[in-house]
């Protein structure tokens, strides 16, 4: 690779390694980035460290996929035959996502003694997650990243706040780091039968508002904190949730319900494949987590044109809606402030065509002109 090399003429060979396509912000990611790489030009390759699943998101039919299937999906497992792959692959870009997977990419790269390029991104508040590891193992691996990373090309966070918490949880100089926003939008064409067949039935029986919440039920979604915020919320007709995901919190979520009485206003069921249609037939979305990397799901709201309460966690939701000119923003952990937000919410919804026109700035051409400048950047292509 020289650094004369044209990248708006002639396509890259891209891997992007991680772990699966299960449903996930970085599975959404590349799922709805591998249409667009495709289309201008260049070729995708995946490879994977665990096994397919039948939940996984589909990418598009001309991308590559190599699965390693290792057992437990072990990055530090599978960094000898990453760096085989690599190898036989003649890569010039290895992008991959999150701090173990980041590390076992350059060290992946670096056995394959290839010319390919890392590119590192960064998806979730790395200390946030380090302080949940179990193990001595796990925790230096996670640490590991400020050894690894400064060995990459590019290093990409999802947002503003969570550069700033990666460059002080690697030690990472902060203008090494660029933003690039999930490319989450995609414009809603759900039929009047869609709706009816898709969503969930609360949101279309006309007994009252419902707002949807949406994610694995995990600390980090924080549901029980929605959970107790419903049952504050006043207003009749009575205001139900329904929370769409799953997870291993389900058993202690499910008991909290039934301890606060309002097993008839808040639903839990399950995971669903696509939760736009009970967003639009809803018309209202709460975040509840404790912290996140970005937000797609808010991304995926606004471009339902739904009102949005969000806590303001640490790292994406406060810029997604634009310190609140886009969504109503609440302290991580406080019920009462969620149950009076929601309250405001529903007696004064946002304007859907403007939560629309919002969604629009984080579009999947956009995202891939970034990604394309840091491509470039990293291969020493002058602009």
């Amino acid at each position: 690779m020289t650094a004369s090399r044209d990248v708006n003429r002639h396509g890259l060979k891209i891997a992007f390694f991680y772990e699966g396509l299960k449903p996930g912000g970085v599975e959404h990611m590349i799922a709805n980035l591998s249409h667009e790489l495709l289309a201008r030009g260049h070729s995708l390759t995946l490879i994977l460290a665990g096994s397919p699943t039948d939940q996984d998101y589909r990418v598009a039919p001309d991308v590559d996929i190599h699965w390693l299937r290792h057992p437990t999906s072990s990055a530090r497992g599978t960094i000898g035959p990453l760096a085989k792959l690599l190898r036989a692959g003649k890569y010039d870009i290895v992008l991959s996502a999150m701090p173990q997977f980041n590390n076992a990419a350059v060290l992946g790269r670096i056995l394959s003694r290839t010319k390919a390029r890392n590119v590192l991104t960064e998806r979730t508040n790395p200390q946030a997650d380090y302080v949940r590891l179990k193990g001595w193992k796990q925790k230096a691996w996670h640490k590991a990243a400020a050894i690894a990373y400064p060995f990459a090309s590019e290093i990409v966070a999802v947002s503003g706040g969570l550069a700033d918490s990666l460059a002080r949880f690697a030690g990472l100089n902060r203008g090494r780091i660029t933003v690039i926003y999930n490319p989450a939008y995609r414009s809603q064409t759900y039929s009047d039968a869609d709706i009816a067949t898709l969503a969930h039935p609360w949101t279309r029986d006309g007994k009252g508002p419902v707002i949807v919440g949406a994610g694995r039920l995990v600390e980090q979604k924080d549901f029980a904190t929605l959970i107790h915020a419903m049952a504050q919320v006043e207003q009749q007709p009575p205001v139900r949730a329904v929370i769409l995901g799953e997870g291993p919190l389900r058993t202690d979520l499910e008991a909290l319900v039934v301890s606060l009485g309002i097993g008839d206003r808040v639903a839990l069921p399950g995971f669903v494949p696509d939760i736009n249609p009970s967003i639009i037939a809803s018309g209202f979305f709460v975040l509840s987590s404790g912290w996140e990397g970005f937000g797609n799901v808010l991304i995926e709201a606004l471009s339902s044109g739904a009102s949005i309460v969000t806590t303001d966690c640490p790292d994406g939701p406060r810029e997604i809606v634009a310190d609140g000119r886009f969504g109503t923003l609440v302290p991580v952990g406080d019920a009462t402030a969620m149950a009076a937000a929601i309250t405001e919410m529903i007696r004064s919804p946002a304007p859907r065509d403007r939560q629309i026109e919002r969604a629009r700035a984080f579009s999947i051409p956009i995202a891939c002109d970034q990604y394309e400048a840091v491509f470039r950047r990293a291969l020493g292509v002058r602009v």
